[in-house]
């Protein structure tokens, strides 16, 4: 018997960009911030999608982050227009279709400290909707029992987000996989997945999960759309979250399932009228503040981004500027942008851009404010596996040193200096995990 199912995962309804956005526009009046309107957009257009296949899934998977917030830096609950728009669109999908959805917890929209979650009170909001919290995965694991939904076609199992740093600084590792190896093995004669929300490098992707024998393993956490394992894919976000996201596929997967086999995977991907750039702008030895200004002027002209304001199509942008140029300072050029990014986003402008940000990247100066991303992440930096390499290739280093692995060592020392874990930075724990 073959199972269908629709994967999707991250869609961070009530995401709220907001550094370097124009003011007053609004995607609904009075309601909804333009851009933190293309995720609820997003959101009913995929459920709009998987309704209108043909053949029909049997089931649809959320891999966690249905919710922005709350997360370890933004406590607060998502805005009452998120929490609406998951319970309209959920209830009109079931209602319509009978079909029914399973969603799981994630690292956004999670209550660190208080055994509640958000998905308890959307569950009670839309008859036919299934839930998987932290809470009901710690109560599983104290209980010695499966963490599973049985459908007639497919057993789920599943995995809400729980950091090894937790179970390691209680003790409980070793007990954790032990649980995962014991209650999560599946019924030898059915179909059955594993849902999780985790990746390898903050070691939220517990590895017990692939030695289960599931047919299929939908994840969530990395917001590329790709295969993880051979029978693991990420469903990546629906929507540009981050200004690194820009050149990904985004959408969701349609997996076709069957018990002993290898599952058949069709992604699904999205269109979008609103462009989002991440663009390099490069620092001549001879630029001044003119003479880049223009660069930038010439750049959105080239890009057919001058031209009037027209809101669902208005351009989100982030120039990273690289070099250094003897006649002006990174300090000179961010004030030069800042009146530039004034007169563009100004409510007469000339130019069909919402967001506006940048980065300056100059040996002798720090990074700007202007220059991290304008929604909320886990990293200081985007991706600071290219940073890294980008800087190693400014250096001389010796050939005894692997690049790839002091890349990987740095990573984790940067994971491990904005982590809140009480865990002792060592030589062991540097590249624990790492071959």
């Amino acid at each position: 018997m073959t199972v269908r199912i629709a994967h999707i995962s991250d869609t961070h309804l009530g995401a709220r960009p907001s550094r370097g956005v124009k003011h007053n526009v609004w995607g609904v009046e009075m309601r909804t911030r333009l851009l933190e309107n293309d995720f609820y957009d997003r959101f009913a257009e995929l459920f709009d999608r998987i309704a209108a296949l043909d053949p029909p899934v049997d089931l649809v998977v959320h891999s966690g982050d249905l919710y922005d917030s709350p997360w370890e830096n933004n406590p607060s609950q998502p805005p009452v227009v998120a929490q609406e728009t998951a319970i309209r669109v959920l209830k009109g999908f079931i209602e319509k279709t009978g079909i029914p959805v399973l969603i799981l917890e994630g690292n956004h929209g999670l209550y660190r400290s208080l055994k509640v979650s958000l998905l308890d009170s959307l569950k009670l909001a839309v008859p036919g909707l299934d839930v998987v919290t932290q809470v009901d995965l710690t109560r599983a694991f104290s209980n010695e029992e499966p963490l599973m939904y049985s459908y007639p076609e497919v057993d789920v199992f599943c995995f809400p987000f729980m950091e090894e740093s937790v179970l390691e600084s209680t003790g409980l590792m070793s007990d954790f996989n032990d649980w995962i190896s014991s209650y999560q093995t599946p019924t030898p004669k059915k179909v059955s997945i594993g849902v999780a929300h985790g990746m390898t490098i903050d070691k939220s992707l517990h590895s017990g999960i692939f030695e289960l024998d599931l047919d299929y393993i939908a994840l969530g956490h990395d917001h590329s759309q790709h295969r993880h394992a051979k029978n693991a894919w990420y469903a990546g976000s629906p929507e540009r979250w981050r200004f690194d996201e820009t050149r990904a596929e985004k959408g969701f997967l349609v997996v076709d399932v069957e018990h002993l086999k290898q599952p058949r995977v069709t992604p699904i991907h999205l269109e979008f009228s609103r462009p989002v750039y991440n663009e390099k702008i490069a620092i001549k030895p001879d630029d001044d503040e003119p003479t880049l200004i223009e660069k930038v002027e010439r750049w959105l002209t080239e890009k057919g981004l001058k031209k009037p304001w027209e809101p669902t199509t208005s351009a989100r942008i982030r120039l990273t500027f690289e070099g250094q140029a003897k006649r002006v300072s990174g300090f000179e050029l961010s004030m030069a942008m800042e009146a530039l990014r004034t007169r563009i986003l100004a409510q007469e402008s000339d130019y069909n851009v919402s967001q506006l940000v940048w980065n300056i990247r100059q040996p002798d100066i720090e990074h700007s404010p202007s220059a991290y991303p304008e929604i909320d992440s886990e990293y200081l930096i985007e991706d600071p596996e290219e940073d890294f390499r980008a800087y190693l290739e400014t250096l001389d280093v010796d050939e005894r040193f692997d690049e790839t692995m002091l890349t990987k060592i740095a990573v984790r020392a940067l994971k491990f200096s904005v982590s809140r874990s009480d865990e002792k930075l060592s030589l062991e724990n540097y590249t624990e995990g790492e071959e």
